[in-house]
């Protein structure tokens, strides 16, 4: 008689992918139902700065033109739909559980930023020295978008393997790049279109388009929203972690009244950073 064979399975996890959601997508008519229909697929992160103009949808429900940015549709449409889209942020906010959503931020600290299992807490201060460090290449202005620019791109550059997920505003020529992509500009900060016949950007927005159409967003690429992805490459960025320790030691030093060794001219973690984007 043969030797009954246990029953056995093999699970396969795979990890899935992270976004970063671009704040003025975010804010415009799509936002919203997009962002709920990606976190069935994606690990969708939210700016910092974008929350803050969330706490505060009744000062900008009186002004939404502060929120306006780009061209395309008329002026009063866009400010239209950022009052709107506020209303439901509004709404949904109160409603969801953001654990189940798999919508994850970094806040004013550690205790206040909602992390994904297994991610390291090291990683709000990374996003504070990135953060911080781009604000000083800023326009020297108090508009939020640009705030929540900078953020959603730091967040991009401290998280592993982290893309920004942005859109092409409808009207413009062919070839204009993201707004968040001119805003980088301003800081520095250049950012190219990748060949459409690139072979690895062929292979990631293939991928990228079994993700969206597995998550049932085939509709509003229909009803026209125009995707694009943007990576950003900074390779200074890793000096963020050595710098936090620096400032750990230093604090040591303060602690034991030791004196402190000179110290080097501050590191540029955005220095030789480049933004390369293309249309989904």
């Amino acid at each position: 008689m043969p030797a009954a064979t246990p029953d056995f399975q093999i699970s396969i996890t795979r990890k899935r992918w992270s976004c970063v959601l671009d704040p003025t997508l975010a804010l415009s008519l799509h936002g919203l139902p997009l962002m709920m229909r990606l976190s069935l697929a994606l690990d969708v992160w939210v700016a910092r700065e974008l929350w803050h103009i969330l706490d505060n949808t009744r000062f900008y429900m009186e002004r939404p033109e502060i929120l306006v940015a780009g061209g395309g549709q008329p002026r009063s449409e866009r400010t239209r739909a950022v009052m709107q889209t506020l209303r439901e942020w509004e709404r949904i906010r109160l409603e969801n559980d953001p654990a189940r959503q798999h919508c994850y931020w970094i806040g004013d600290g550690p205790l206040e930023s909602f992390l994904p299992e297994g991610l390291d807490a090291e990683v709000v201060w990374r996003y504070e020295a990135l953060s911080a460090a781009l604000d000083q290449r800023l326009p020297d202005t108090p508009a939020p978008l640009p705030a929540a620019c900078r953020d959603t791109a730091a967040l991009s550059v401290c998280l592993p393997a982290a893309f920004v997920l942005t859109h092409l505003p409808g009207g413009e020529p062919a070839g204009a790049a993201p707004v968040i992509c001119d805003l980088l500009e301003n800081s520095g900060i250049g950012c190219l279109q990748v060949p459409a016949d690139d072979p690895w950007q062929r292979q990631e927005s293939d991928l990228l388009r079994q993700v969206l159409v597995q998550a049932g967003l085939g509709k509003w690429i229909w009803s026209g929203l125009k995707l694009a992805v943007l990576h950003l490459a900074a390779p200074m960025a890793s000096a963020a972690e050595a710098g936090r320790r620096e400032e750990i030691d230093e604090m040591d030093y303060r602690m034991y009244e030791t004196e402190l060794p000179v110290s080097e001219a501050p590191v540029d973690y955005w220095r030789d950073a480049r933004g390369f984007w293309y249309p989904l």
